[in-house]
């Protein structure tokens, strides 16, 4: 019995030798490389910077740097990401200001179904997995649960748990560079015009006004902190119900942003009513979109 529990601790210690080593590995290898944009972002460090946009794939889709520095002369970044929440984003700028980098102005996207959440939404889990033994990040991630704690401390769990997206076909695409990049070098991505047919329901689209606004309220301290001055906006919205009640609520949305937070708020989920031929689908406008609507923000961004 003896010889079976001494044979049976060398198998599991060779097998977690084994996981250790992948896990640094794959990590050693995904932190080296620059397809996704937590990657990218996470090269870019010791920057000047006059203005960043930032949120989730609203602000990622929306706007057009390279247009906007052309005429205002002013250096900018999109440091949104795809599929993040208030709470990936918050701790995006955290990790984009460590690494050196200085913001002047930062125009935050904001949505009404959003921007209160406390929660990891499914779709954003694994995206800073190769940076998660870092203190900042595991600090930040390990409220939402204990499964972070098994993601940080078991070898390779991670990975093999979301090996659609952090496997072996990962590891070939970081390590020898084979994929471009979706965004170009501002870190924008535009939908193409694809013929959207416009919404077939329309939805209550309205900010919760006795919110708590977790997140967010972090992510103003830490504007504040460093010196930053912080715009939010909502990009349009091909399915929100323009009523009397919509009208009210962002009205009090923006009163309460200034009085009791001291950040402007701008809304232009209302802009296009709803016309498909500046969307790509609901909630995501299309390259004819991003070039309008960058026109219309630009007296924004010109101050």
């Amino acid at each position: 019995m003896k010889n079976f529990f001494i044979q049976l601790f060398k198998l599991l210690l060779i097998c977690y030798l084994i996981f250790w080593l992948l896990d640094e590995g794959f990590t050693y290898v995904f932190q080296k490389g620059n397809y996704t944009k937590i990657q990218w972002l996470d090269k870019i460090s010791n920057r000047d910077f006059d203005f960043a946009v930032h949120g989730n794939s609203r602000a990622y889709t929306s706007l057009d740097l390279k247009m906007i520095e052309e005429q205002t002369h002013k250096k900018g970044i999109n440091i949104s990401v795809d599929g993040s929440s208030i709470t990936d984003q918050y701790l995006m700028l955290k990790l984009f200001i460590l690494k050196n980098n200085k913001i002047k102005k930062l125009y935050l996207q904001i949505d009404p179904f959003s921007s209160n959440t406390e929660e990891i939404f499914d779709f954003a889990v694994p995206k800073f997995f190769p940076y998660l033994k870092e203190p900042v990040v595991f600090d930040h991630f390990k409220q939402f649960g204990y499964e972070w704690y098994a993601y940080r401390y078991i070898p390779f769990y991670r990975y093999a748990k979301y090996n659609t997206l952090w496997g072996i076909h990962e590891v070939i695409n970081d390590g020898f560079n084979i994929l471009p990049q979706d965004f170009d070098s501002y870190g924008d991505f535009f939908y193409p015009n694809a013929g959207y047919k416009g919404p077939t329901k329309l939805r209550d689209l309205t900010f919760e006004l006795k919110g708590k606004y977790k997140f967010l309220n972090d992510i103003i301290a830490l504007c504040k902190a460093n010196k930053i001055e912080l715009i939010l906006f909502t990009a349009p919205v091909a399915d929100i119900k323009i009523d009397e009640k919509y009208k009210q609520n962002i009205a009090e949305f923006t009163l309460q942003m200034r009085r009791d937070k001291g950040v402007e708020y701008l809304n232009f989920g209302d802009i296009y009513k709803h016309d498909p031929t500046f969307f790509y689908n609901e909630i995501h406008i299309n390259q004819k979109g991003a070039e309008d609507f960058t026109k219309r923000m630009m007296p924004v961004f010109a101050r």
